[in-house]
């Protein structure tokens, strides 16, 4: 099982050591550290994954001149002020592990004895909260400019390769508002077909809600369909392959395309989303979750010999409502297949432990799922309805009078 542990690294002051789960909720007022950690997390994760699929160079290069900082803050947008001596995290994932341990120290990263076996390639893509811009600002992957590869521009291509996946003739029904369709051509880029079946708008028009939402749902199908199919390569990369060896030698030219095969075929992806209620009605944030959860289950059947996995951070009551509602039918699926199905809740069935849910306070992680009852706590969340409830006695009393009065 993947584990991460972060320490005194900006909000987060003591994370303990977390599992990393198929699905994993991180909920926590603003400033507490929820995108910190789903940054370090997803870093680690991409590294990883350059480990298995490339060569030593790549462990050298993460190694050396504080790289791994460097490229993380870089890329994620994090701040040096971030680090202090006291900082460290420890990633131990299914084939390597990776520790970092001071703000001047570089890290260490250790290949682990079934590294061999556990290799894989995988998709990973991280959705910033910022992810409307793509439809609020139009043609913005000709306009934004970064110095360097960073989280935004890589989003922008990602949402490049995947939009391309949906052209008139198979567009994409939208889950989270009622009757409408979206398709990519090049001719008129982003296209959304209304309920009418004729009318057509670009997101540009169209609601907050819708651009947000929209990004989620492609780029999740379009990892989910990935997962099972080889990867982009080169001529010249795949020619490169063969450039040392001798043609008679069947034996090495066996072992270098099965390293390829296992390079090159998705197995698995990771998908990282900030603030998935964003602008969402509660319904729309509801069929989201079960089109995640769905997702992942398509995963399960495909029978990869690994998990895909998603990882949400939230302030919404109803994204956590969702994700019970998922816990609670795999309960409950073990005792009656058949009801569940009766529910059309079978396709959302994830094994028993896939789930997982933290709050953060004061920079420590603290789990709020019941393990008793399988479900996650609501009561952090919905702490502020305790005010509210205080404050309406309080102001009826005083329009009305109280009880003894």
């Amino acid at each position: 099982m993947q584990t991460i542990e972060i320490r005194n690294i900006g909000p987060l002051v003591e994370t303990g050591n977390v599992p990393v789960s198929q699905v994993m909720l991180l909920i926590g007022e603003q400033s507490t550290g929820k995108s910190t950690f789903m940054k370090i997390l997803c870093f680690c994760c991409w590294l990883e994954k350059q480990v298995m699929i490339g060569g030593d160079s790549i462990v050298s290069r993460y190694t050396h001149y504080y790289r791994f900082w460097n490229e993380l803050k870089r890329f994620h947008h994090l701040n040096d002020d971030f680090l202090s001596d006291s900082s460290y995290i420890k990633y131990d994932g299914s084939a390597i592990q990776i520790e970092m341990n001071g703000k001047r120290r570089n890290a260490r990263i250790v290949r682990k004895a079934n590294f061999s076996e556990n290799k894989h390639n995988l998709k990973i893509s991280f959705l910033p909260s910022e992810r409307n811009l793509l439809s609020s600002i139009q043609n913005i992957e000709n306009l934004y400019r970064s110095k360097d590869v960073d989280v935004l521009f890589n989003y922008i291509l990602e949402w490049g390769e995947a939009r391309a996946q949906f052209d008139a003739a198979h567009p994409l029904n939208l889950v989270f508002v009622d009757k409408m369709k979206y398709h990519f051509d090049a001719k008129n880029g982003d296209v959304l077909t209304l309920a009418d079946g004729h009318s057509k708008i670009k997101p540009y028009y169209a609601s907050s809600g819708v651009q947000s939402a929209m990004p989620i749902q492609v780029i999740a199908t379009y990892l989910a369909a990935e997962v099972g199919t080889s990867a982009k390569k080169s001529p010249a990369e795949y020619l490169k392959q063969f450039d040392h060896l001798d043609p008679k030698d069947v034996k090495e030219l066996t072992a270098v395309l099965s390293n390829m095969l296992s390079r090159s075929v998705y197995r698995s992806f990771h998908m990282f989303v900030e603030e998935l209620e964003q602008n969402l009605f509660p319904k729309a944030q509801f069929e989201l979750v079960k089109l995640l959860v769905g997702l992942l289950k398509q995963m399960e059947n495909k029978s990869t010999g690994y998990k895909s996995s998603v990882f949400l951070t939230t302030h919404s009551p109803y994204v956590l409502t969702a994700l019970n509602v998922m816990m609670l039918a795999s309960v409950a699926y073990e005792k009656s297949p058949g009801r569940v199905k009766d529910l059309g809740l079978e396709e959302y069935v994830l094994p028993s432990g896939s789930y997982s849910a933290y709050c953060i306070k004061d920079g420590r992680f603290e789990s709020i799922v019941d393990e008793e009852y399988d479900f996650i706590k609501g009561d952090f969340l919905d702490s502020v309805s305790e005010m509210v409830d205080s404050y309406t006695f309080e102001l009826n009393s005083i329009i009305y009078g109280n009880a003894e009065g």
